[in-house]
């Protein structure tokens, strides 16, 4: 096998594309390995950061304290310290795991998990200095079409929890 023939292939596909194959990938082997908990986990709770997270300027104690932090920097720590918890809360809410899930489960699982994680990535204006995804990608993952994504995403993930 010549390796720059296959390096040549994988020169031609945007960056973007193939870190999203490698979320599936990653997320799929941890849903084979111990079941889809910890991926519902986080397309629970990604949703919930994004809604707490837009609230928290209206908050009556912290509000005031979180208008200070307009860094994107600040924005990420506030969004990734909300996401810690609201993934604990939902880890520790829906935990369950069978022996009876099996590849197609855990690849839908991975599938799902990552359609939610990157229309997160692409709403949340403090989570784009960790990866700009390209335009492309914010096409297909776009406004026009999360609905339809999350849709689908969650529809996969209640397949594969039941």
């Amino acid at each position: 096998m010549d390796l720059n023939t296959v390096a040549n292939i994988f020169s031609h596909w945007p960056t973007d594309w193939i870190i999203i194959g490698a979320l599936v990938a990653f997320i799929a082997l941890d849903a084979l390995r111990s079941g889809s908990a910890r991926a519902a986990s986080l397309v629970l709770a990604l949703p919930a950061t994004v809604l707490l997270t837009n609230a928290l300027p209206q908050a009556v104690v912290v509000g005031p304290l979180s208008a200070q932090f307009t860094a994107p920097a600040a924005q990420l720590i506030i969004f990734a310290a909300i996401f810690v918890l609201l993934y604990i809360a939902c880890h520790r809410i829906i935990f369950t795991f069978s022996e009876d899930g099996g590849v197609l489960q855990a690849l839908i699982t991975g599938v799902s998990a990552t359609v939610v994680l990157v229309v997160i990535l692409l709403q949340v204006p403090g989570l784009q200095s960790l990866w700009h995804f390209g335009d492309q990608v914010q096409l297909v993952f776009g406004e026009a079409y999360r609905f339809w994504w999350l849709l689908a995403a969650y529809g996969g993930l209640a397949f594969v929890r039941s």
